[in-house]
């Protein structure tokens, strides 16, 4: 489900283009849509409303990491199409160990498509809550873990290449279930996929190699 497509606003094409993305999101009614230009945007940005944000050849959103602003990007909002950007030096905010991520998600609907995903502080891609996410042909390198869904229920994580990140490349908690894990390349990480007091999850047609402990593991704490 993607919000329907009304006006274009465009950040970084400059004279005509908005300075910051988190100032054309501000900007922005229900259902617009944001294209990025090339360039590196030192930003924290937060998405409240429903919106197609863009990005034309990669442009960077670089977090900073900075512990007063946490992740590059928080999707609050349900419905989001995110495309197109890299997305590094995320951190958690301080006081939150859960909230760092490259994306945070904490929302539903959305779409995570296309993006590079690196040297993020603690997730690539992190889902707090967060119901039928697609989150697809992303790279997600050199994070603590990749992907990381807690409480959260019937996301698709599919196609994405997920590698050389210190942690897992997908850990998968907290009652979560009804998630979707498909033909992802999964490699060099430190673990493949973790599920830790999850429900029934659906993981197959991955490729693993280069894992340094499992592939797959689970188990449940609670007895």
């Amino acid at each position: 489900i993607i919000c329907a497509h009304s006006v274009t606003l465009s950040v970084g094409d400059s004279p005509k283009g908005y300075e910051s993305i988190q100032e054309a999101i501000n900007s922005a009614s229900e259902g617009d849509e944001i294209l990025v230009y090339p360039g590196t945007y030192y930003e924290n940005i937060v998405v409240d409303k429903c919106l197609n944000l863009i990005g034309l050849k990669n442009p960077v959103i670089d977090a900073g990491g900075d512990y007063a602003k946490g992740p590059g990007v928080t999707i609050l909002a349900d419905g989001i199409l995110m495309e197109g950007f890299t997305i590094r030096n995320s951190t958690n905010t301080a006081g939150d160990p859960l909230s760092g991520a490259g994306v945070l998600v904490r929302s539903n609907n959305n779409t995570i498509k296309g993006n590079i995903l690196e040297n993020n502080y603690r997730s690539g891609i992190k889902v707090l809550s967060g119901y039928n996410n697609l989150i697809t042909n992303n790279s997600i390198n050199s994070n603590f873990e990749g992907i990381l869904v807690s409480d959260s229920h019937r996301n698709k994580i599919a196609s994405n290449r997920i590698n050389s990140n210190n942690g897992k490349g997908i850990f998968i908690t907290r009652s979560s279930e009804q998630n979707l894990v498909t033909d992802n390349i999964i490699n060099n990480n430190s673990q493949g996929v973790l599920l830790i007091d999850a429900g029934f999850n659906d993981i197959n047609k991955n490729a693993f190699f280069g894992n340094k402990v499992k592939n797959v593991e689970m188990f449940h704490t609670n007895f």
